[in-house]
Parts: structure tokens; sequence; C-alpha cells
């Protein structure tokens, strides 16, 4: 019953005004989705190929050098377009330019599945492109338009990533050789998810204009983050816990065979590794939030990797305790780091240009580490030198992520 106290107007200004709010928190919540599920795209392709390297080596005749290679053309790519990619993003949209990495990951992983001499490489090529471009250009969207939750969604998206990237390595033999797809189907499979997000995902481009903060193609008056110390900690905390995460990844099962450990019991380990990691991005968002300061974070994730890859150096049968523990520090790390890009900057643009340089610097090192574990266990014929770059390199995550996690912005 209407008020006769109440002008009719204000009714319907105020129905109108809850409908506007009703309809930007569906806005809100669409877009927040879909960034959860681009997250979800940005390992997934990557992590299916090293299970499958011993089919698709056989299969394509690839020597050890052709097959390193393979392994090393995504984090390559990473580090060299992590330049470029924030100018994309200012040029052409963050909502766009992520629409179009997700074409690029769909559209790679398509094209190394068709038996084409050569299109395996263009294929890792393309999708490696569709990454590098979603890894720099999603923190700068989440600063844009969910500052007041980044931490969180900054979580929810890596839990996602890092879910993906497990399920693709886990599930990437038994959909070979289980269900008969063989390694190019079990790759292809993974691009419906791409599909999946692209349909999502490009209602919201339309609407790039229309978020409250604008802008992309403007310049702002920023300390360069390659001169500020601040970009330089963020960076190298980065790199350092990427070295440490990629290194094991790839030298675990090698190091647990010279142990004589079981290979399944490996796999088992390296996948609770990556579940520890995932409970931990979720679990870490609520204390990256809670603080200004998030030094005490990186300090405990140095540490906890300092005593995980000392402890599988001097105490290998206890494999599966020291990757729980690498596994709470390499998932803090990871949320804090990505965190960082927008924490310690004042507006998205400046964050894409911090995501961008932390990013190239990052995967420089997440591709060195492997190589130079590789190079010290051949060189020497043991695992102590090489476990020792690890211990280094967890000591300096430590000290980086303590400087990095400080409370103040680039101003």
């Amino acid at each position: 019953m209407h008020d006769p106290a109440r002008p009719k107007d204000v009714d319907v200004r105020a129905s109108s005004q809850s409908r506007h709010a009703g309809s930007s928190h569906a806005a809100s919540t669409a877009v927040a989705f879909g960034i959860v599920l681009i997250g979800a795209n940005l390992r997934m392709p990557i992590t299916a190929i090293g299970p499958l390297l011993p089919y698709i080596r056989r299969d394509l005749s690839l020597d050890t050098t052709q097959a390193g290679l393979l392994n090393a053309l995504p984090l390559l790519i990473f580090a060299l377009l992590s330049l470029v990619a924030p100018v994309i993003g200012r040029r052409f949209g963050l909502r766009a330019v992520l629409a179009a990495s997700i074409g690029a990951i769909f559209g790679g992983t398509a094209l190394r599945s068709i038996a084409v001499p050569g299109m395996i490489w263009l294929g890792m090529a393309v999708l490696s492109v569709g990454i590098a471009l979603g890894n720099v250009l999603l923190p700068a969207l989440v600063k844009r338009e969910f500052a007041d939750r980044a931490a969180s969604l900054t979580a929810l998206y890596a839990a996602a990533m890092a879910t993906f990237a497990g399920l693709s390595a886990g599930l990437a033999v038994p959909l070979a050789d289980g269900l008969g797809m063989g390694w190019r189907g079990a790759l292809a499979l993974w691009g419906v998810l791409a599909l999946i997000t692209l349909a999502v995902w490009l209602p919201q481009v339309r609407h790039e204009g229309t978020v409250t903060m604008r802008g992309e193609g403007q310049t702002r008056s920023f300390v360069s983050t390659w001169r500020h110390p601040l970009g330089w900690q963020v960076s190298l905390f980065f790199a350092c816990h990427s070295l440490v995460f990629y290194a094991l990844v790839d030298w675990f099962p090698s190091y647990a065979a010279s142990a004589r450990i079981a290979p399944a019991s490996a796999g088992f380990m390296m996948m609770v590794y990556q579940i520890v990691a995932v409970a931990t991005n979720l679990a870490s968002a609520s204390a990256i939030r809670r603080f200004a300061s998030q030094s005490w974070l990186g300090l405990c994730c140095g540490m906890l990797l300092v005593v995980g890859t000392g402890g599988l150096l001097v105490a290998p049968l206890l494999s599966l305790l020291w990757l729980v523990v690498c596994g709470l520090g390499a998932g803090m790390a990871m949320v804090t780091s990505l965190s960082l890009f927008s924490l310690r900057t004042a507006h998205h643009d400046q964050a894409a240009r911090l995501s961008g340089m932390a990013q190239f610097i990052g995967y420089i090192g997440a591709a060195a580490g492997p190589l130079l574990v590789g190079i010290l266990r051949d060189a020497t014929g043991g695992w102590t030198p090489a476990f020792g770059v690890l211990v280094g390199s967890s000591v300096l995550t430590a000290l980086f992520g303590t400087l990095a996690g400080r409370a103040r912005t680039m101003a």
C-alpha cells in the first residue's frame, strides 16, 4: 500500500536504485567468476605435457635436447612477453586482451593436437603467448575492479590455477592410456575449459568502458618499477620462490629414484605437494587481507622452503613430510607475491607494470633453476650442490619476501 506521506517519485527512484545495485552486483559476480576461470587456464595446458613427454618423444622422435626445449619454451615466452603485456593491456583494454589470451590458449591447445609435423611447436608457442598475457594482466584487472577484496580474489584464482594444473598432470596418462585417447586427445581435452571460459568472458568485454576506473590507453606519471627498490624486492621474491618450485617439479622424481623411492610413491608425493599448495593458497588470503604488512608472511614462506628443501637433502626417506612443508611455503609464496602486485602499487596500470617486471625476472629464474640443478648434478655426480642452490634460493625468498611485504606503495 502506498504511503501518502512518501512521494511517488521517491518510491520510483528507490526502486530504480535497488535494481541498479542488483544489476551491478550481478555484473561484478560475473566478472569475478570469469577471473577465476581465466586463472584455471594459466597452468593447465603446460602441466599436462610432462607426464605425456615419453609418448610425445616416441611418436615425434624427439631427442633429449628437443624434449627439454619443449618444456622450456613456455617459460621463455612468459618471460619475454611479460615486458610488453602491460603496453598491450593499456592499448586494447584489459578485458579485451584477456579474452584474446583465452582465445590463444584454446587455439594453441587445438593446434598442438593436430597430427601434422611441427604443429606441437606452433601450438605450444601460441598457447604460451595467451598464458603470458593472462599472467601479467589478470592481477591488474583485480586491482582495478576489486581493490577492496583483491587478496581474496587473487587467492581464489591462484587456487583454481593450482587445482587444474594438478588435475591436468594427474589425469594426463589415465586419459591417454586408460581411455585410449592417446597423447593428442589427452592434451586436446583441456581446450574445453578454455572454450567455456571464453564463452563466459566475452560478454564482459562489452562493458570495458563502464568500469569505475577507466583509461588503459592513458599514461600516468609513476616512478618506474625498474628504478624503485620495491619493484626489485617484489620481483626477486617472485623469482626465488619460482626457482624452487619449478626445480622441485622437474627434478624430484629423479632425486626420489636415486633415494630408491618407487616412481608411484614419488608421484603420490608430488600430488600431495600440489594439494597442500592449493589449500595454503586459500588459507593465506585472510592473513594477507587482515594485515597492512605482509613481511611476516614473506619470512614464513621462505623459512618453510628452507626447512623443506634442506630436509629433502638430509633425510630423503621422509620426503613426503618435506614436500608437505614445501607445499605450505610454495602456496603461501604464490598468493603473497601475486597479491603484492596490487598491494604495493597505487593504480592498476602500475600494477600491470610491476606484474610484467616481476614475471619477466621470475620466469627467467624459473627456467634457470631446473637448468642449474641439472648442470650441478651432472658436474658433481651428487645432489648436495644442487640442493644447496634450492636452500640458498629459499633463504633469499625469506629475505626479499620480508622486504617486499612492508606496508608501503610505489607512489
